[in-house]
């Protein structure tokens, strides 16, 4: 098996020392929209789409002035997923299929770039989206980013992955619920050959290498998740499952860490 890590979107919201935990107060600090690029069999599948093209041309409808404001992504033409899974020599249309963690803007926008993929996300997730938005959701979920018309899959997580709710879609990536940032959120866990499985923890933490090896993300970081989570209980068993996983020797990434912790995930 091969994965790809991408980041699919830098941003550089305020203050290094708050939210990467060193350097200066007001500096702006770095942090990634990290995708992968799974082979699956004769074709890929992208975990999370991060900004897409549309995205870079179009920021203020598609992102929103509060997340420009926020976060101040870096906007470049060379991080879009189509524009480095090309640069890998694959065949864009061989990517057949995207797997979400959630819909959050940074999450999703790359999905318009590959209008032919089937686009899975929890069924919980969609019911967010589709028929129409929550009034509380606006200013986060941007219909526009989906208004190609995605190919969508949702999938109700009827099965269980180390007793949480889960649902396989093929013989390597399964969904596995991760509740509490948003309703619906899911980490993504990839069966590796000869290791032990990878997980894609989405949003559910935001810096592994301190949160989930007994220390403390940096305050701004806490702060942000503090604000955008919807459910404290299931966050903090979100996290807790997680610890357990890590405990356990699966390697775990999320979606903003820019120098992820693994044992060797390629």
């Amino acid at each position: 098996m091969t994965i790809h890590h991408l980041n699919c979107g830098t941003l550089h919201p305020p203050s290094q020392l708050l939210v990467n935990g060193r350097g200066s107060l007001t500096a702006p600090a770095t942090l990634v929209c990290h995708c992968l690029v799974v082979q699956t069999g004769k074709y890929w599948t992208l975990v999370d789409a991060g900004l897409g093209s549309a995205d870079l041309r179009n920021p203020r409808d598609r992102l929103g002035d509060t997340f420009l404001r926020r976060v101040r992504p870096a906007l470049n033409p060379a991080e879009p997923a189509i524009t480095q899974v090309q640069a890998l020599g694959i065949d864009t249309h061989d990517v057949r299929s995207i797997v979400l963690t959630h819909h959050d803007v940074d999450h999703v926008g790359g999905i318009a770039d590959f209008p032919w993929a089937s686009v899975y996300a929890s069924r919980a997730q969609m019911d967010l989206i589709i028929p129409a938005l929550r009034k509380d959701m606006v200013r986060r979920l941007h219909p526009v980013q989906w208004s190609h018309a995605p190919q969508w899959k949702p999938v109700t997580l009827s099965e269980t992955w180390r007793s949480r709710p889960s649902f396989r879609l093929n013989d390597s990536l399964s969904l596995v619920a991760l509740d509490g940032h948003i309703e619906g959120h899911c980490a993504v866990v990839i069966d590796r050959e000869n290791k032990p499985p990878l997980i894609h923890a989405g949003d559910a933490v935001m810096d592994v290498k301190t949160e989930l090896f007994g220390g403390r993300a940096p305050l701004g970081l806490r702060a942000f998740q503090h604000m955008t989570r919807t459910d404290a209980r299931a966050w903090r068993e979100s996290r807790a499952w997680l610890k357990e996983c890590v405990e356990d020797g699966i390697d775990v990434i999320c979606a903003h860490e820019p120098h992820p912790r693994l044992s060797g995930a390629r």
